[in-house]
């Protein structure tokens, strides 16, 4: 027995190219693609209309009370076949019952009479039901195009066209037909309505997807970076001030701890980013540290303190209980605000409280302002706080930061939500 594999993309791919050859679907394809989202569907409802319209005229060319209405239709729907004009939204119901009444009243063929029976008690000809078909574009326009709270009154009203036609003035005897060709058209666009809605919550959702990823990756290269800054800037500072009193160990001492920052700060870089980008790439490499936790800010305060800051802690509660994730926040804050201590009020002495009860972890950072021994840094965009706010925020929690007195106060209120066992 042989088995024959059919590769359907390779089949599909090929049947694309072998009718790209053909001029006339090149012609085609030109057109549908000339314009922008709804304009194809669009132009390709139109060229139905046209089609079936065209059909209704040769069934029947005349009398002339007929034929200049089906042209006139003809004529209108081959110019949108080829402009794609879309009129205002608030023009739409207005524009499609016109158009839709132009077919109706024009009258009936007088030929073919009784041919066509699409139902047990209705009877007309051939060239009245490819009339009824022929207003598909005007159906799809409707139901695409127009406001929500146009279509509530625009669509019964379009609907019931047909059979007044023919109860009040007579001789639409196929207005059964013109009902379901026009319920399908309205189902039909109603698809195509409802799938480019989802289709434009799709783009919405990717594009905050992004924006959440770049926030993220700003966040995470901010805490990164600014915190070892600060520590070097600490040094330095340091630095120029035991230079100044003649006390070179202290000086060389400082610089040393500046520079081993710098080198921290280039590496913790470094992990960060291809973590950022090649998440997988973290585990049994060697390039995923620990991320912080609430009892790593001991440890934060203690490398700051070593640098020349002068910081006061205290810590109420567990904080091995904690959270990772509220953990992390609370040492990202707390890491923030004291690079901010260290950057703008030199020298100054630092508050922190770190209070965690039941339900609430409650994160205190203060300083008394700049005290004039070294030189405050300019102040910078903000991109540290909006980091804190967006990281707390997420949590569920709340961050106030603003002047107190003369100095500067940071305030986090983060639920604790669940603790560790």
């Amino acid at each position: 027995m042989t088995v024959v594999v059919v590769r359907s993309d390779h089949g599909l791919m090929t049947g694309r190219r072998t009718l790209s050859r053909i001029p006339l679907m090149r012609g085609m394809k030109a057109v549908f693609d000339g314009c922008a989202p709804p304009g194809p569907l669009h132009r390709f409802f139109a060229a139905i209309g046209v089609a079936w319209a065209v059909l209704a005229f040769v069934l029947a060319p005349g009398p002339p009370a007929r034929t200049v209405p089906v042209l006139a239709f003809i004529v209108l729907w081959t110019a949108q076949t080829v402009w794609a004009w879309l009129p205002p939204t608030r023009w739409v119901p207005f524009l499609a019952l016109a158009t839709l009444l132009l077919p109706l009243l024009t009258p009936p063929a007088e030929s073919g009479l009784g041919e066509f029976r699409p139902f047990h008690d209705t009877e007309g000809s051939y060239a009245d039901g490819a009339l009824a078909v022929a207003t598909a574009p005007v159906w799809f326009s409707l139901v695409l195009l127009a406001r929500y709270r146009d279509l509530a009154w625009c669509v019964p009203v379009a609907l019931v066209l047909a059979p007044a036609r023919h109860f009040l003035f007579g001789g639409l005897a196929l207005w059964p037909t013109w009902l379901v060709w026009g319920t399908g058209f309205l189902l039909l666009g109603s698809a195509f309505r409802l799938h480019a809605l989802l289709y434009e919550a799709r783009l919405r959702l990717d594009r905050e997807t992004v924006a959440e990823e770049r926030r993220k990756i700003a966040r995470e290269v901010h805490d990164l970076v600014g915190h070892g800054l600060g520590v070097a800037l600490l040094n330095i500072g340091a630095a120029r001030l035991a230079i100044g009193r003649g006390d070179t160990a202290a000086a060389t001492a400082a610089l040393e701890e500046a520079e081993r920052a710098g080198r921290r700060s280039v590496r913790d870089v470094h992990r960060g980013l291809v973590l950022l980008r090649e998440p997988g790439q973290g585990s049994g490499a060697g390039l995923a540290p620990a991320l912080p936790t609430a009892e790593d800010t001991r440890a934060l305060v203690a490398g700051l303190r070593a640098g020349g800051l002068d910081v006061d802690l205290t810590t109420r509660g567990d904080l091995a209980a904690v959270d990772p994730a509220v953990g992390l926040a609370i040492f990202r804050v707390v890491q923030e605000a004291l690079s901010n201590t260290a950057r703008h009020a030199p020298g100054a002495t630092a508050t922190v409280t770190v209070d965690v009860d039941g339900r609430l972890a409650l994160v205190t950072v203060a300083d008394p302002g700049s005290t004039g021994l070294g030189e405050p840094a300019s102040s910078g965009g903000g991109l540290g706080l909006v980091g804190m706010r967006e990281r707390v925020a997420a949590l569920g929690g709340t961050l106030r930061a603003g002047p107190a007195g003369p100095g500067w106060s940071v305030r986090a209120t983060i639920p604790l939500g669940r603790v560790a066992l």
